[in-house]
């Protein structure tokens, strides 16, 4: 362990993470902070004071320089404005998915008492902050890996809402027994043979592929919507999926209408069933 000036520990470890990151600087930052256990107003504010280094923030940067996902090592994620625990069971909440949540506050701006179903839920974050912005509804979260599930629950007790959330160990809409009224999802939607990013091979490929195609999940979703007479169906999907999407939904004798993300990208889809015009 050594002890060594703030400004320069930063200095040396934003250089090392140039090529990997395009915030280098505040990257270097968190991994510091996460640490020492401060906020990064107070590295700003003590940038000339001495702090020992022990040999766990080197193994960090290592992983850093490695293109390990910085939310892995730091073993936390930012969803909604809110904090949730992440590690490799569980797929990286990322900021598109904030929309999904959007969508369905604009959808159903009023607080319904709702049963709100979520097929392949991860980490847990849409379920969640869902129960969080909708009080009265009760919810389902299913997904295949019980590691995932695990991870889920200790979301869902960190926010208080693990008595609204029923959390499921299957597939799709496995052992949902209650009347479905919307259903959310953000599947896997990568096709099998898309090479992925350097980052998202530490993620967990369940989460990432989503068939031959890629929207083969998103179809089988489409269908249970169908078969289970939901009001409401919102689900992310792959930016090139929009026609196929549409094209099935159509299929079904729905009309799919999307959404974009930040980058003006498709996104994701939503559907309203039969029930929808009753409510």
């Amino acid at each position: 362990m050594s002890s060594l000036e703030i400004k320069s520990v930063l200095k040396e470890t934003s250089d090392k993470l140039r090529n990997i990151t395009d915030i280098p600087q505040k990257e270097a930052m968190l991994l510091l902070a996460n640490t020492l256990k401060k906020e990064l107003s107070w590295l700003v504010s003590h940038e000339n004071d001495l702090v020992e280094i022990d040999e766990s923030f080197y193994k960090a940067v290592e992983r850093r320089v490695a293109h390990e996902p910085l939310e892995y090592i730091l073993g936390k994620a930012t969803f909604y404005g809110k904090e949730f625990k992440v590690d490799k069971r569980v797929l990286i909440p990322r900021p598109e998915t904030e929309l999904l949540v959007d969508k369905v506050l604009e959808l159903l701006p009023h607080e319904e008492h709702m049963h709100i179903v979520e097929i392949g839920c991860g980490s847990g974050i849409i379920s969640i902050m869902l129960a969080l912005l909708y009080p009265s509804a009760s919810f389902c979260a299913v997904d295949i890996s019980k590691d995932a599930l695990d991870v889920s629950r200790h979301n869902a007790n960190h926010f208080g809402v693990e008595s609204k959330i029923d959390f499921i160990h299957g597939s799709y809409l496995d052992n949902v027994t209650q009347k479905i009224d919307v259903i959310v999802s953000n599947p896997p939607y990568i096709a099998e043979n898309e090479p992925l990013a350097v980052g998202l091979s530490y993620e967990p490929s369940l989460a990432l592929y989503g068939g031959k195609r890629g929207d083969e999940m998103l179809q089988k979703i489409i269908d249970l919507f169908s078969e289970k007479d939901a009001m409401l169906l919102v689900c992310e999907m792959g930016y090139d999926q929009k026609e196929a999407i549409a094209h099935y939904a159509s299929l079904k004798g729905y009309a799919a209408e999307f959404y974009k993300d930040l980058a003006g990208l498709d996104r994701g889809f939503w559907i309203k069933g039969k029930r929808w015009e009753k409510v």
